[in-house]
């Protein structure tokens, strides 16, 4: 707009004048503006000229090559720093554990000590900012004394004038300013990448599991699952599972037993294809899993953990969850079934309560409450159970272990458990040992048979003892 109504100014000068005055205008303006630099590159001034772009360019070079440097330090600090944030996060988590074992003096000495260490690489850290910072001083001094040295020198000898003198003079304090200030970017350059690092080192970590270029678009209709020849181990030293192979009929519904670390978990975890096993193949319906897209395996499998995680959401949203298009109706209904409507309604915002984050707002039974209806709700032709009612009493795991049953209709079914009294219905069972399955049949034949039943035994004696 400014340069609009300059331009309607000068249309209405008469037009000789315009032009000439223009002409003046423009023809002068270079010379005016260049004077300064003439004046520096005049070759009676190439010797103040050169030192001066001398320690411009080093001390760029130098300030990078120490910005540089500055990463590991600023790296370690880091470190530090979220190590200490981490101790402060995991005692507070703990906290009951803290009053319960009176280990509050020990926690404060504990941080208190973390504290030492972290001060120690921050001062490291700061330290060596500090150095960079002498470093700037001692430059900048450099310069201002050698540029009035060498301009006095020039105007003593006459070469100069007063006026070129205080341009020199002014324009080293310009260059000492940008450069200082260039490196000081440089420091926080390499300082915000130590910041930075850690979380995209944690980020760019390759994916271990990765679906195929082309993948089948399977839909599971039958539910077969058939482990061939599989071996799997976490690490190379030991090996959880080997030579496994069994398959698991549709609509079968099969209960895994065996001691702590026999590998139940890790033969679920196969199934969802939370790992892949370094050889043999898993089939469901006699598609191999690692032909289908992770998404879809995981839409058409249902689990309910051992310790179900729920979002800091409503509880209407949290079960909701199975299926997103549910109705409200049909999402209470899936509560109902689950035992988990009482609860609801006794909650003054029933269903919009929020459960707080990981549903810390309910105990563990409604939790496992709440999991079991958003499984209901979603419906999928597998179901897998990890010791799904472990946190409900007996009252309540024998309403819901009923409306699991109607549940379990048509499906093929994985459960884990310790207890035998909630895999006794099935019509398999398979008991793990140090990754084998050393004993396959119903819950009647494997207490008749006399071979290889000790596991089972032991299991069921500890079962007996537990309901006296």
């Amino acid at each position: 707009m400014v340069s609009l109504e300059i331009l309607h100014a000068v249309s209405g000068i008469m037009l000789p004048y315009t032009i000439s005055e223009i002409m003046r205008g423009v023809t002068r303006a270079p010379s005016q503006n260049t004077a300064p630099l003439e004046a520096m590159l005049n070759p009676s001034h190439a010797g103040l000229s050169t030192f001066v772009g001398l320690w411009t360019f080093s001390f760029i070079t130098i300030s990078y090559w120490l910005a540089q440097r500055s990463h590991p330090y600023n790296l370690k600090a880091l470190l530090a720093r979220i190590g200490t944030l981490g101790q402060i996060v995991d005692s507070v988590i703990n906290l009951s554990s803290v009053r319960l074992f009176t280990r509050i003096p020990f926690e404060r000495k504990y941080l208190r000590d973390r504290h030492v260490e972290e001060l120690k690489d921050v001062r490291l850290s700061n330290w060596y900012s500090e150095q960079v910072k002498w470093f700037q001083f001692i430059a900048a001094a450099v310069l201002k004394i050698g540029t009035l040295y060498y301009a006095l020198t020039l105007w003593a000898n006459g070469q100069i004038q007063v006026a070129d003198f205080v341009m020199a003079s002014s324009l080293a304090l310009l260059i000492i300013s940008e450069a200082r200030n260039l490196s000081r970017r440089f420091l926080d350059f390499f300082e915000q990448i130590g910041n930075v690092s850690n979380g995209v080192y944690t980020i760019i970590q390759p994916h271990e599991i990765i679906d195929q270029d082309r993948p089948i678009a399977h839909q599971i209709s039958q539910g077969k699952i058939e482990f061939r020849d599989i071996n799997f181990s976490y690490s190379e030293e030991k090996k959880v599972i080997e030579n496994l192979s069994v398959t698991i009929q549709s609509g079968q519904r099969v209960g895994l037993v065996g001691l702590s670390g026999s590998g139940k978990s890790t033969f679920v975890n196969l199934v969802l294809r939370l790992f892949d096993p370094q050889s043999g193949q898993i089939l469901i319906d006699g598609v191999d899993i690692r032909d289908i897209t992770q998404h879809d395996l995981h839409a058409q499998i249902s689990l309910i953990p051992q310790d179900p995680s729920l979002f800091h959401r409503t509880l209407l949203e949290n079960i909701r969850y199975g299926r997103l298009d549910a109705t409200d109706d049909v999402v209470i209904e899936a509560a109902r079934k689950a035992n988990a409507h009482e609860f609801i309604a006794q909650i003054k915002e029933g269903y919009q309560s929020l459960v707080g984050e990981r549903g810390v707002k309910l105990s563990g039974g409604q939790r496992q409450r709440i999991a079991i209806a958003r499984v209901i709700l979603k419906d999928a032709p597998i179901l897998i159970l990890d010791e799904a009612t472990s946190s409900l009493d007996s009252i309540t795991e024998h309403a819901i272990q009923d409306t699991l049953h109607k549940e379990m209709n048509g499906k093929t079914v994985i459960v884990v458990a310790h207890r035998l009294s909630t895999i006794s219905h099935l019509d398999r069972i398979l008991v793990f040992n140090h990754g084998k399955i050393i004993e396959d049949g119903s819950h009647a034949n494997l207490l008749v048979l006399k071979v290889h039943t000790i596991d089972y035994g032991r299991c069921k004696q500890a079962d007996s003892y537990l309901k006296i």
